[in-house]
């Protein structure tokens, strides 16, 4: 049986560090297949056209923030990375000076090191499961119900999803049944939450936050894929027996 560890936006530098430091303890510990991300590993707030022609423009330390986000994901064993709203803020940062996009340090993969840390960047959608793939999460329409946004990817993709993007955390299903003897398909939406420290500065824009910290789990045996939802609360958690974190 493989097993996959799915680690949610942790948009560094508003990362909760514990809850981080205890999620690369759980996967030293647990010793999964790979470990994938959804998107957001980065902020980027300086380059967000929310900042532009702003002070925020001007703050923030971007060398700083890749740092941390080359080091955090040396310290989770992310493997794979998929393309998220925060990321392509740097597409688009560049896109606002054409002849930065010729210089190879300016390429994505090689700001942030993917290649020295061997993980892929997929720019369209990858499936790390038989019948799954990995979204960001706004590909769709957002709904403020947990796992809702991934089951309405489900049904545009036919497959069923694993995402992000809303900082909440569920799994949802649907069933597909026809007409006749066919066997009925199970299409699930499982959104794994955010690493994010809610109380950051970066993290203020939400004034009711409606959203579940925590990561998750897929069991792959041939076909059968099994989600688990893994909830943080009070910065530790609790896998298969052993709790990790704060004691």
């Amino acid at each position: 049986m493989k097993s996959i560890v799915v680690i949610s936006d942790l948009q560094i530098p508003f990362e909760d560090r514990k809850a981080v430091a205890a999620v690369a303890e759980f996967i030293e510990d647990f010793k999964p297949d790979t470990v994938i991300s959804v998107g957001d590993e980065s902020d980027l707030a300086p380059i967000s056209r929310y900042s532009l022609n702003t002070r925020s423009m001007y703050q923030g330390d971007l060398g700083k923030e890749r740092d941390r986000v080359v080091e955090v994901l040396g310290m989770l064993q992310v493997k794979h990375i998929t393309r998220s709203n925060h990321l392509d803020r740097w597409f688009s940062a560049l896109s606002r000076v054409p002849a930065f996009e010729t210089i190879p340090e300016m390429q994505l993969e090689e700001f942030y090191k993917f290649r020295e840390l061997g993980v892929t960047y997929h720019q369209d959608p990858w499936s790390p499961a038989p019948g799954w793939l990995l979204l960001h999460g706004d590909e769709g329409t957002q709904s403020s119900k947990s796992g809702q946004t991934a089951l309405s990817l489900t049904q545009r993709t036919n497959q069923s999803v694993v995402c992000g993007h809303t900082h909440r955390q569920g799994i949802a299903h649907h069933t597909m049944t026809w007409l006749g003897n066919k066997k009925p398909r199970l299409l699930t939406g499982f959104e794994v939450g955010t690493l994010a420290d809610f109380n950051s500065p970066g993290m203020r824009y939400a004034k009711f936050k409606n959203w579940q910290q925590g990561f998750g789990l897929m069991y792959v045996d041939k076909s059968n894929v099994t989600p688990v939802a893994v909830p943080i609360m009070n910065k530790s958690f609790i896998v298969e027996g052993t709790r990790y974190g704060w004691r």
